[in-house]
């Protein structure tokens, strides 16, 4: 990389596009590639299962998404520090973002395999309350509830669906755990209750079939 001054960076990066910017660009680019790479191999717990390629991936990624804050932010360098050093924060910071969003998702992920169980048993109710004929048939549809979410539905589907509508979960702390926006849980939810009913269907059954044996 160029030996460059705090005002040789500003004035490249601010000119209109060019040889000497393009240099710099890719100067800059290949700089915060570097940075995050090292940043991520003292962090690996966080991305454990991912391949060596899709880890280069997500940082060539961050690095580019760096690279774009820096350039949106230029006028905000005050030039207290070395511009490099100014700069590698923007590519840190949205790493340790990154990391924190897997460290979460995964923890959720983990939560709900742990939990998954008792919640299933949660919803039988209280046995000694039910009908014996009505707690066979409620253990039935939960038994092809279970089958459906396990194996029909993704393993982000299954987190949101269980989360929200089994564990009362609130839709901000589940899109939270999974790193989704509102919006986005409200389509991966879309999905999975797609998919749900066109199993329920194949098998002559609807979703008011199975809510009824739940009413006491």
């Amino acid at each position: 990389m160029a030996d460059r001054s705090n005002d040789d960076w500003l004035q490249t990066l601010s000119e209109r596009p060019g040889e000497a910017q393009a240099e710099a660009l890719q100067d800059l680019r290949d700089f915060l590639l570097r940075a995050v790479l090292v940043y991520i191999s003292l962090h690996r717990g966080e991305l454990t299962g991912w391949s060596r390629q899709a880890i280069h991936h997500l940082a060539e990624d961050l690095a580019q998404e760096a690279l774009l804050d820096i350039r949106a932010h230029l006028d905000t360098f005050r030039g207290e520090s070395k511009f490099t050093t100014w700069a590698y924060r923007f590519v840190i910071n949205r790493a340790a973002s990154e990391l924190r969003r897997q460290r979460y998702q995964n923890q959720s992920l983990d939560r709900l395999r742990d939990e998954e169980p008792a919640v299933f048993q949660a919803v039988l109710g209280d046995k000694d309350k039910v009908d014996p004929e009505q707690l066979a048939e409620r253990r039935y549809y939960l038994a092809l509830l279970r089958e459906i979410v396990e194996t029909e539905l993704s393993e982000r589907q299954r987190a949101a669906f269980i989360g929200v509508h089994w564990q009362g979960r609130s839709m901000d702390d589940v899109a939270a755990g999974l790193g989704l926006t509102r919006n986005a849980l409200y389509k991966l939810l879309h999905d999975a209750r797609k998919r749900l009913r066109a199993r329920l269907q194949a098998r002559h059954l609807s979703e008011g079939d199975i809510l009824a044996a739940f009413q006491d």
